[in-house]
């Protein structure tokens, strides 16, 4: 009796029905991840989060003024009045204008600060800050790397040193180490002093910054002292293609990412009820501002530089 139990216990086994597509979720079935829904597995799933769409927006159109900008310099500094077409002379009438009148030099300084603003709310949103700044000081110093190569080619004035690129790259990578002092504090009276001393850099940033603009000097000259190799060498650094001071847009730069702290703390919009759908061009080049910064500038360079100096059409 107990060798037939056996026996039917192992048939028992063997006539279980197997597991079918039915029991077992595939990908072509529906998974609800939101929030507090479990994986089959058992895991609880994290649910997707949302761009922010109103950051992107902003730094969409701060980077459109950017190719704007980009683009009647080189209308400006390639053709020099030599044009032969109706339609480029009048862009580069357009561009001395532009350049030489007050809309430029109002508009200017605010949609670079809000660009560098924007960019330190987007800490708040990073995964890893660290690895955002490997990527930008990497894009930069190619950056450089390249305008230094076409300068060389073309015999031109056009390599970039230090521009917006090179600030918010900087700003990234000093704010990682922000981030990572912040993270090893614990007591309250070390988070308190450490509040002041992020508001006392930021502050410093700013009025040293605003001061060096305003009365036209070099601000490192206003921390150190005025001396002949640093004058040199930031000389060479402002004859190029553009240049950005460090200060005091890193400074902006600290506001950003506060301000992301404290109006971001949930990763969520703060204008919910607007479809981001009717925004969508925009937000599209906020979301790739780097892209469209180094590849607007080669496409309308290059295009420019074609038609009139190599193949003289325009």
């Amino acid at each position: 009796m107990k060798k037939h139990s056996k026996k039917a216990a192992d048939v028992e086994v063997v006539e279980q029905p197997a597991a079918t597509s039915e029991t077992i979720p595939n990908a072509e079935q529906n998974i609800d991840l939101s929030d507090g829904a479990t994986l089959p597995s058992g895991e609880v799933a994290e649910p997707k989060r949302k761009r922010v769409w109103e950051v992107d927006f902003v730094r969409g159109l701060m980077i459109l003024f950017v190719v704007w900008d980009h683009f009647m310099w080189d209308i400006n500094c390639v053709g020099t009045h030599k044009y032969e077409t109706g339609l480029f002379q009048w862009l580069y009438d357009l561009s001395v204008n532009y350049y030489a009148g007050t809309l430029r030099k109002v508009t200017h300084d605010v949609f670079v600060t809000m660009f560098v603003l924007t960019s330190g709310v987007s800490c708040s949103f990073s995964r890893s800050n660290g690895r955002r700044a490997i990527k930008m000081c990497a894009f930069a110093i190619l950056f450089s790397a390249i305008t230094y190569a076409v300068s060389a080619m073309f015999n031109t004035r056009l390599t970039i040193y230090f521009n917006v690129i090179h600030v918010i790259a900087l700003s990234v990578l000093i704010y990682t180490a922000v981030e990572w002092i912040w993270s090893k504090l614990t007591a309250d009276w070390q988070k308190n002093i450490f509040g002041v001393l992020y508001f006392a850099v930021t502050m410093t940033a700013l009025v040293v910054g605003h001061c060096a603009k305003a009365d036209g000097v070099n601000w490192l000259d206003l921390i150190f002292g005025e001396s002949a190799w640093r004058t040199e060498i930031l000389k060479k650094f402002r004859l190029g293609g553009d240049y950005l001071s460090f200060l005091p847009d890193f400074g902006w730069f600290l506001v950003g990412a506060f301000l992301g702290k404290v109006i971001y703390r949930k990763k969520e919009t703060v204008f919910p009820s607007v479809d981001a759908r009717y925004v969508c061009p925009i937000t599209f080049c906020g979301r790739y501002s780097i892209w469209i910064y180094f590849g607007s500038q080669i496409l309308m360079y290059g295009f420019v530089y074609l038609l009139h100096v190599l193949y003289p059409v325009l």
